[in-house]
């Protein structure tokens, strides 16, 4: 009776073990993908979480050199009493925001010229993108040399026909002027490319089928263009967006805040809290509060640009 068995005992455990081996296999092909990003994203997710944390925590303590304790939120109360803080804000909401509305429009514009069949449009699109590959650093140290009062070439062309000088990064208005055609010059390509590749998923044929109807070119705009356009605006604003809401680096090569404070913005406010008057924990409630009206931002975009055409499957 034993010789018998043994045989279908051993059978037995090997069907077991080939169950389980192929149920485990089975595990790993239904969640291979997320098996294979689940590190990455923790990763991530941890390098993005843990510094906002701190930020936070950090925000409910005086921080300076010697002294270190908890004042709750005392940080967000001085700030907010702070005239210089509500007017960097206001002004970093104003530059922010003109600077991706020109953003938006002219790379719009762009994208639509170099999505036509003309000639050298290859040559034309490597070019536009040569902002985007220069660096904000380097985009500012243009800007300031080209409208430098001295030596500029800007000046130098207005000189040559008759025009006069003018004092560029010296008046307020016309500085920020130029701290908003800089950043723009510099956000434009990202646009354009985004927006580029949203106008070549759009069928030929709904356009084509728009003017046998008779569409006007406006009404084709307005009804097919914008509609597909959706998704690709809404990634390429809240990129542009955000970035433009936290620029500090073509604000202090080209204007350095001035004349006066008329072109400091928020970013430049967060820094100097932290790093020139060494109140860290004032700096830290600057940076909770840029984070939650990021997020406001996003909430917005989210909101007010919903697709408006469903993706067939």
């Amino acid at each position: 009776m034993p010789l018998i068995e043994a045989p279908v005992s051993l059978k037995g455990k090997s069907q077991m073990k080939q169950r389980r081996n192929l149920t485990i296999s089975q595990f790993f092909d239904k969640h291979f993908v997320t098996i294979t990003i689940a590190p990455f994203v923790i990763a991530i997710a941890a390098a993005c979480v843990v510094p906002l944390v701190m930020v936070f925590i950090e925000s409910l303590f005086v921080d300076r050199p010697g002294e270190f304790f908890f004042v709750g939120f005392k940080n967000f109360l001085d700030i907010s009493t702070d005239r210089a803080f509500h007017a960097d804000l206001l002004r970093t909401i104003e530059y922010s925001g003109l600077s991706s509305l020109f953003s938006f429009v002219i790379g719009l514009a762009m994208a639509m010229v170099l999505n036509q069949s003309i000639r050298g449009r290859g040559f034309f699109r490597v070019w536009a993108l040569y902002p985007w590959a220069v660096p904000p650093v380097v985009a500012g140290f243009i800007f300031k040399w080209f409208f430098n009062e001295v030596y500029g070439a800007g000046n130098d062309l207005l000189i040559r026909i008759g025009i006069g000088g003018v004092n560029w990064l010296s008046q307020p208005d016309i500085a920020m002027v130029l701290l908003i055609a800089c950043d723009t010059w510099v956000r434009i390509p990202f646009v354009l490319i985004i927006l580029l590749a949203g106008l070549q998923t759009i069928p030929k044929v709904l356009y084509e089928a728009a003017e046998i109807d008779g569409a006007s070119p406006v009404r084709l705009f307005r009804h097919i263009t914008i509609p597909y356009l959706i998704a690709p605006i809404r990634v390429a604003m809240l990129v542009v967006t955000m970035f433009s809401f936290r620029m500090m680096d073509i604000m202090m090569i080209l204007t350095g805040g001035g004349p006066g404070r008329a072109t400091h913005l928020f970013a430049a406010y967060i820094y100097k809290q932290g790093f020139r008057f060494l109140h860290f924990g004032r700096s830290a409630a600057a940076s909770v509060i840029m984070i939650f009206a990021t997020l406001l931002i996003v909430a917005a975009y989210n909101i007010f640009l919903k697709p408006r055409v469903k993706e067939s499957r």
